[in-house]
């Protein structure tokens, strides 16, 4: 067999297959001969027709077999021949007539492999690592975040004011035109907060009283993504307000820490307990952060090409799992590219990284994992002996656990430095990596 490689592109490759008629010739007679043997046609005893009628019959679907099997098995061995971690499906293209495939075989695969990573740089990377205190005004915060859990709504006969809440119904149109999802009911929004469709929405309900209905123009920004076919465009609505309210808040009493779960009702207690959930809180979100910090720090010290049947599994891979968060979007794969090119990135360099230095996932370390997922549920015992008893769900833990040690093995050989900063400026920014 002889083989050939073109290199057409860093994560791309061409190969050249010869296969020699030896290799052919006689696979295709012990086919036709079989054939010969067992098959009846009309006009001639089983077994007795001509080498030719059974050659008219069955040649073309004999070499068809033949050829579909000797691809792939000859595929598979130039592949193995030279070293190649192909990805995804080739495109093979065929230089032989397959009527005359006995007299050898000519074919050309295309297709991805996994990008060569031949120097990966591990050692230095720059990491900042948060450090904040919790101090008493961040728990005086958290009560009041935990207050607003609790608040009621007083309605009043006042024009709307920041913080408020309006019950409203809308109707919008996009050039004098309705489009899907553009009638709302019943909708309550928190002025203020400026989570209702877009920011600007907010403020054009404000000083708003019972009963009265507001027109307003209001143009959607470029980059709009939850609902696509609204990005950039000028958009009409005509609001009906249907209520005022505003908050308010509970007393922070004993009545108030038993809802918490605090069971003397010291408020004391209660304060205790928040300091307690915020500290692991804050350990989370650093940890979290260095995490995404460090896998940043590899994938800019080392820039590779991935291959697009990677970046197209996972753009699929993004858009299922944010439509499932989110059903009612209009979602398509394409807005997901960046961030299906990173990850894809990210996972060959964390992989190349495992394979190179021999990083395993511990057991005791697996176990944990699994031991923390199983304590929520009734029955912990039963949840961990099903986690073990599949090996989907257990490679889905091992890939968790090796993720966290290739994390710590570059954070020995990262520079670390410690930024000072606030409680909720630590648990509150967003990760660069999702």
């Amino acid at each position: 067999m002889q083989v050939s490689v073109e290199t057409t592109s860093t994560v791309e490759r061409r190969m050249t297959i010869g296969v020699p008629p030896e290799h052919l010739e006689p696979e295709i007679q012990s086919r036709l001969k079989s054939l010969a043997h067992n098959t009846k046609i009309n006009g001639f005893r089983p077994g007795k027709a001509p080498r030719r009628v059974i050659e008219q019959k069955y040649g073309l679907q004999v070499r068809k077999e033949v050829l579909g099997e000797v691809i792939q098995s000859s595929f598979s061995k130039a592949v193995e021949q030279e070293k190649l971690r192909p990805i995804g499906d080739p495109i093979f293209d065929l230089d032989s007539d397959i009527r005359k495939l006995e007299q050898g075989l000519s074919y050309t695969a295309t297709f991805e492999i996994i990008p060569l990573i031949p120097t990966l740089h591990v050692d230095d990377l720059a990491i900042e690592k948060p450090v904040a205190e919790i101090n008493d005004a961040d728990i005086d915060t958290m009560l009041y975040k935990l207050r607003q859990q609790r608040q009621t709504w007083n309605d009043v006969d006042r024009p709307a004011q920041k913080g408020d809440r309006v019950i409203i119904d809308f109707f919008s149109t996009k050039g004098d035109n309705p489009f899907k999802e553009n009638e709302v009911k019943q909708a309550p929004v928190i002025l203020g907060e400026n989570k209702f469709i877009i920011a600007d929405f907010d403020e054009k309900l404000l000083g708003a009283s019972l009963g009265e209905e507001r027109e307003f123009d209001l143009t959607f920004p470029q980059d709009y993504k939850k609902h696509a076919q609204l990005a950039g465009e000028t958009v009409h609505f005509l609001v009906h307000i249907h209520s005022v309210a505003e908050p308010q808040l509970p007393e922070i009493d004993a009545e108030f820490a038993k809802s918490f779960g605090v069971p003397d009702g010291s408020v004391v207690s209660l304060r205790r307990d928040a300091r307690h959930n915020m500290e692991r809180e804050l350990e989370y979100a650093v940890k979290e952060k260095v995490k995404q910090q460090i896998l940043e720090a590899l994938l800019k010290a080392n820039p590779i090409e991935v291959p697009q049947s990677l970046v197209l599994d996972e753009t699929q891979r993004l858009k299922k799992i944010r439509h499932t968060e989110r059903p009612t979007q209009d979602l398509r794969a394409e807005m997901f590219n960046d961030e299906a090119v990173k990850r894809v990135k990210i996972g060959l360099l964390v992989g190349e990284l495992i394979e190179r230095y021999k990083i395993q996932a511990p057991p005791d370390k697996v176990r944990q994992v699994i031991e923390r997922i199983a304590f929520a549920y009734e029955d912990p015992k039963a949840v961990v002996e099903g986690f073990y008893a599949d090996s989907e769900r257990m490679r889905e833990v091992e890939s968790m656990v090796l993720e966290e040690e290739v994390v710590g093995w570059l954070l020995k050989r990262a520079q670390l430095t410690e930024k000072r900063t606030e409680f909720y400026t630590a648990v509150m920014e967003p990760n660069q990596v999702s």
